[in-house]
């Protein structure tokens, strides 16, 4: 079982200097929980993810790019888009949000692997 204290991971990454700081909490072969705080006016530019992902806003507000079509986000919302979607962020205002990407499932002919490189 895996615990994290999102209160004390959020303390730690918006100490930093940086307009986005994350922290990995999560990170499997198959899924990545990522807690991310962005300051006002920060972007994340256009982008995608090898896997599903769901981004769900814990507080502030953001606007997501995806599929020709922009979306404002508000504290409990949630927006999921499919793997390889080009996509961006936008904090008009800080904004604190928790990202979960599905990866795909690993080959099963392969052991050891990390992206497909490995041993069989």
């Amino acid at each position: 079982m895996d615990r994290f204290d999102i209160a004390e991971e959020l303390k730690k990454i918006r100490s930093r200097e940086a307009d986005v700081s994350s922290t990995t909490l999560l990170k499997t072969d198959t899924l990545r929980v990522v807690l991310m705080a962005l300051k006002s006016g920060a972007q994340l530019h256009e982008h995608h993810a090898d896997g599903r992902l769901v981004l769900q806003v814990l507080d502030g507000e953001i606007e997501f790019k995806a599929e020709n079509a922009k979306q404002v986000l508000k504290a409990g919302m949630i927006v999921s888009v499919e793997a390889k979607t080009l996509h961006s962020v936008r904090a008009p205002s800080e904004a604190v949000l928790l990202l979960t990407i599905a990866w795909p499932q690993p080959d099963p002919s392969k052991t050891d692997t990390h992206r497909n490189i490995g041993y069989r």
